[in-house]
């Protein structure tokens, strides 16, 4: 059962019956960042690419005439001009400078998405199998029971595994979702996997408890609450009254049972941050009350480490803030005011960005996930998507955007993932959009 409205392509497997299996699993590698911390995901796009460019090259001129992906061929050249500029004039090659030459794969991503759109279905529930039997192979038991800290799936540290569990959260939900909205839960496999669903979601609830991060606890909170409006909204109050009922009291049993627990992780740090925004509020200025709280001894390490970071990030970024520093910025921290902080992630994605491209970066970044919003809202009135899938595009991107407040996601394994993932399916759906809407397109109901 294909997620998106399925129009008319070419995708001949009579002679390839192992094809459609080795798609999906593809796709599910491209997006298995979120299980596990490697490069999998990059070999998994370029075998994507390679396949579709040699059995669905057509496909590959519906992105002609589409200004969204030829801007993402002009940022592409221009952040590759500009990184070569960066290594040739000035022998400096920053760090990871490469990752925003990234969005020219995204236009091709998205042409290969739509010509194996059937696919995807299935990809994501080979994604779900595997983080269900991946929680149950990493969650400790012990350092749950005694309010510890872990690391659940394979990730480098708890903060990156905390997001990888909100993301397969999220897809396990609208997995659910989407099988609702189609007669996949009528079969007997589908009711095994639908209740597979949903204790992956439990686990990873309990994954994103144990990691104690503290910024994923806030993105969720905001998402769980946009996921239940929306819920309510799209799918009605009678079919989420029993759902909502219990899931609510849920969350009230889990407030309750680990409240102590959070306060102990997150209070201090609470605390120290709405003391920095009184500050920030007053007459005093930013800069400043950033300096005091990294000087007071009751300021969270981790916090005080983020706001050394951000100092550095800011005045760098305030010496260029319409192009960036491009390569330079590494140069420049070294002169920083915290610039013995010991490590040059930024922990805070927009900073990363300011301080290489400055107003421009975040000028294309915004564009982008404007007109994505744009396109994949008017995909779903004109029945191009389900809501399920509308809603887990936009569940996935808000979870991500709002870590990436507290986190370099963009600069991980994850992020660059999320961004060529959801990238495509923006491409993905302006091809449907734009097949749509000429006379002679046919369409066959999903």
């Amino acid at each position: 059962m294909p997620i998106l409205k399925r129009i008319p392509g070419p995708m001949n497997l009579q002679q390839m019956p192992y094809l459609p299996l080795i798609i999906s699993l593809s796709w599910a590698f491209l997006a298995s960042a979120m299980l596990l911390e490697s490069d999998l995901y990059r070999y998994a796009a370029i075998a994507l690419l390679v396949f579709c460019w040699t059995l669905h090259r057509t496909d590959f001129h519906h992105l002609k005439g589409d200004w969204l992906a030829q801007l993402c061929f002009v940022w592409a050249l221009y952040a590759f001009l500009r990184f070569a500029w960066g290594i040739v004039v000035y022998g400096e090659k920053g760090a990871s400078e490469w990752l925003y030459i990234f969005p020219l794969l995204i236009p091709c991503l998205g042409a290969c998405l739509y010509a194996t759109r059937d696919r995807l279905f299935a990809a994501v529930t080979f994604l779900m199998v595997a983080g269900f039997l991946g929680l149950l192979l990493t969650l400790d038991i012990s350092a749950l029971v005694h309010g510890e800290r872990f690391s659940p799936l394979y990730h480098h540290n708890p903060i990156h595994a905390a997001v990888g569990c909100g993301l397969l959260f999220i897809s396990s939900v609208y997995w659910l979702a989407f099988a609702a909205e189609t007669t996949i839960l009528k079969t007997t496999g589908g009711k095994v996997l639908a209740t597979m669903a949903i204790m992956t979601a439990l686990l990873c609830l309990v994954g994103i408890f144990g990691a104690k991060s503290k910024g994923v606890w806030l993105a969720f909170s905001i998402v769980f609450g946009f996921m239940s409006i929306t819920a309510v909204v799209h799918y009605g109050r009678r079919h989420m009254l029993v759902p909502g009922a219990i899931a609510l009291l849920l969350c009230v049993l889990a407030a309750v049972v680990t409240f102590d627990n959070i306060k102990h992780y997150a209070g201090p740090t609470v605390v120290a941050a709405l003391r920095l925004s009184e500050q920030a509020m007053s007459q005093e200025e930013i800069e400043k009350a950033m300096a005091n709280s990294v000087s007071k001894a009751d300021t969270p390490e981790s916090m005080r480490e983020r706001l050394m970071l951000w100092t550095n990030a800011v005045d760098i970024f305030l010496d260029s803030p319409v192009i960036g520093s491009g390569n330079l910025w590494l140069a420049k921290w070294r002169n920083a005011k915290y610039a013995n902080v010991g490590y040059t992630l930024i922990h805070n994605g927009y900073l990363e960005i300011l301080v290489r491209h400055g107003l421009l970066g975040m000028a294309m970044l915004l564009i982008f996930v404007a007109t994505a919003a744009y396109r994949i809202r008017l995909a779903w009135k004109r029945g191009l998507i389900p809501s399920s899938l509308m809603l887990y595009l936009f569940s996935m991107s808000l979870f991500f955007f709002i870590t990436m407040a507290s986190n370099s996601n963009n600069r991980l394994a994850i992020g660059e993932s999320f961004f060529l993932l959801a990238g495509a399916a923006v491409l993905a759906i302006s091809i449907m959009l734009r097949a749509d809407a000429r006379p002679s397109a046919q369409t066959i109901p999903a």
